[in-house]
């Protein structure tokens, strides 16, 4: 692995800060907040010494922290159960924030108890630079860091390399 030549490029884009939010089922939403700590590119799966490519896979490393939003629903009857999940959210309660990493949140299973940690960094993989492909929307994933990317120039195969999770600051 090397970094990026750009230095220019690897200043502004270190500490840069982005807010994402995704869907999750029903009417459960998640609100990713994460800055890019490094970007660095890395040979593919082919043998360096071989190949006459350049480095063509760009690694970025990210600090992530996340909160979920609950909202509080109206009971099912005959009458409402054709309602869609937003036709069904009570709107005289406030929504439901907790943080991933606090007790019970999200990710505290996986984190703490012997669950697998490699799971929440999964789905923030899936949820930030997962590509579309099918016809619809997706709403479970976000293209804001890959267009903020391919806007800044870099474009090409990218994945997150290391993602290290912290509690949310506001919410602690």
């Amino acid at each position: 692995m090397r970094n990026i030549k750009n230095i220019h490029l690897r200043k502004l884009l270190r500490d840069k800060r982005f807010t994402s939010t995704v869907k999750n089922w029903g009417t459960k939403s998640t609100t990713y907040n994460y800055r890019i700590t490094n970007i660095k590119e890395e040979w593919g799966d082919e043998d360096p010494t071989c190949s006459n490519r350049n480095w063509y896979k760009t690694v970025i490393n990210i600090v992530c922290s996340a909160y979920t939003t609950s909202y509080i629903e109206k009971k099912r009857t005959p009458k409402t159960y054709n309602l869609s999940d937003e036709e069904r959210v009570d709107k005289r309660y406030n929504p439901k924030v907790k943080d991933c990493m606090a007790e019970y949140g999200e990710w505290y299973y996986n984190l703490r108890w012997g669950g697998n940690p490699r799971e929440p960094r999964r789905n923030i993989r899936y949820a930030l630079l997962n590509e579309q492909y099918n016809y619809g929307t997706n709403e479970r994933t976000t293209n804001e860091l890959r267009n903020f990317l391919k806007h800044v120039g870099i474009t090409g195969e990218i994945k997150l390399g290391t993602i290290k999770l912290e509690p949310t600051p506001e919410l602690v």
